[in-house]
């Protein structure tokens, strides 16, 4: 492998968490858990925890990858080595669609809770644009602070988090999960699917990997940690909602428990909350956005002028996203953005799952001194991956999905461009600013390439 993570890191492997963490723990908690609740009574608990053990399927497969290719790119990248080039820039660029969809979707609710602390009835989406402002900012600024003040807003956040958590766990009876399903086991099931869109942002740790410290052993680490985490936060505020006894449930439950549990003081807490969740996870998107784009045009999968670089931060991919995201917070609806980012993102995932289940196959030729994450049971967990995942797809309205594939081939125009003389000036100095051979990008090839740094 070439040493593309070897450059300058700035993000520890607790910092790694952070983003990872700080991206899942957002909607998932302050939208969706009241509305599971809604549709699956107590048995949400179960929802939660069984979408989480589906994740970590996939997640498996990416801590594997990640250990051999301890780079940026995420998915993108285990695609592009080992199922090819086309195949790579469809997960890459599917990638990077979600990714960006979801910055808008966690703005816009910065933007919702932003209103409630302030008494204000502005259009949500002010304050969604001027918290895209101040990230594109910070971003632009560099990634070792970028990681500070992620660590921040998620360490903020999570306090109060595990205090509501704390609360309802003292407040809770045996009767708060009377009828466990009231909605039957498709409730619970239903409650999965709805779910799932709430998990996918541990894949901001491998997106990023080529900027984490010790990414051969942290991302693995982090990919994992930061799903059992979330999990826990997850069914912990679940309990807390039932332990509350609202007449009903929706999609402000949380803010109703609080005020039940804490007193009129817990309104304004979970708001702030809400506020620092939102923030970090938009955080967390811009920063694995941009960097896919990076990976893209080092490899001539993009023109280098999409990525070009200013003081070694990919200047030009963060202002992309940051354009895209602002348009899809202008124009965009909030049930069709989560349903349109789950078709992109179950189609990196499935090719992710793939990835893996052809590493497990050849592993013999990895260099018997390569130190890496071997999956538990061989093939049986990448194969779960890619089934969940197709699963997943199949719950969806036909007409989201065939929009999603067609925005997959629409992006297949920028793969076919020639690059300008000046994106091919970009392209050298990324690979510079990579540490890899200038003039060395690999073809199309479905070979397993694995190189020890």
């Amino acid at each position: 492998m070439q040493n593309g993570a070897t450059r300058t890191k700035g993000l520890s492997i607790y910092a790694a968490i952070a983003f990872a963490v700080g991206n899942m723990v957002g909607a998932g908690v302050f939208v969706l858990s009241g509305l599971i609740v809604n549709i699956a009574g107590p048995s949400a608990v179960f929802s939660y925890l069984l979408c989480g053990l589906i994740v970590v399927f996939s997640g498996l497969s990416y801590a594997a990858l990640a250990s051999i290719y301890p780079e940026d790119g995420g998915g993108y990248l285990y695609a592009r080595r080992i199922l090819g080039s086309y195949p790579g820039f469809l997960a890459g660029w599917a990638m990077y669609i979600s990714v960006t969809i979801a910055t808008a979707f966690v703005l816009l609710g910065f933007g919702i809770y932003l209103n409630l602390l302030a008494g204000t009835n502005l259009d949500p989406r002010y304050g969604a644009v001027i918290g895209l402002v101040l990230l594109t900012a910070l971003n632009l600024r560099g990634i070792a602070e970028a990681g500070k003040i992620e660590i921040a807003l998620v360490a903020s956040k999570m306090a109060i988090l595990v205090g509501l958590v704390v609360i309802g766990i003292v407040h809770i009876q045996p009767s708060d999960f009377e009828p466990l399903f009231p909605g039957g086991v498709g409730g619970m099931l239903q409650g999965v699917t709805m779910i799932f869109f709430a998990y996918i942002g541990f894949q901001v740790v491998a997106m990023m990997g080529g900027e984490v410290k010790g990414s051969s052993k942290n991302v693995p680490l982090a990919t994992l940690a930061s799903i059992g985490i979330v999990a826990l936060i997850y069914t912990g505020v679940v309990v807390a909602l039932l332990a509350a006894r609202l007449p009903s449930y929706g999609s402000e439950s949380v803010f109703d428990a609080s005020v039940v549990l804490f007193g009129t003081i817990g309104g304004i807490i979970v708001a702030l909350a809400a506020l620092f969740s939102t923030l970090s996870a938009a955080n967390a998107n811009i920063i694995g956005a941009s960097r896919i784009i990076l990976e893209m045009a080092s490899e001539k999968q993009i023109p280098g002028r999409f990525a070009r670089i200013h003081n070694e931060q990919p200047t030009n991919s963060i202002l992309l996203g940051a354009g895209l995201a602002l348009l899809l917070i202008l124009i965009g609806n909030l049930s069709f953005i989560v349903e349109l980012t789950n078709v992109t993102i179950l189609s990196t995932m499935a090719l992710v799952n793939v990835s893996a289940l052809i590493l497990v196959r050849r592993e013999a030729l990895l260099p018997p001194e390569k130190s890496y994450f071997a999956i538990p049971l061989g093939i049986f967990f990448p194969l779960l991956g890619v089934a969940s995942c197709v699963a997943m797809l199949f719950t969806l309205a036909p007409p989201i999905i065939l929009l999603g594939i067609g925005i997959l081939l629409m992006g297949s125009v920028l793969y076919l461009i020639e690059d300008t003389p000046e994106g091919e000036r970009v392209v050298r100095e990324i690979r510079l600013l990579l540490r890899r051979p200038v003039e060395d990008v690999s073809e199309d090839s479905g070979r397993l390439r694995v190189e020890v740094p």
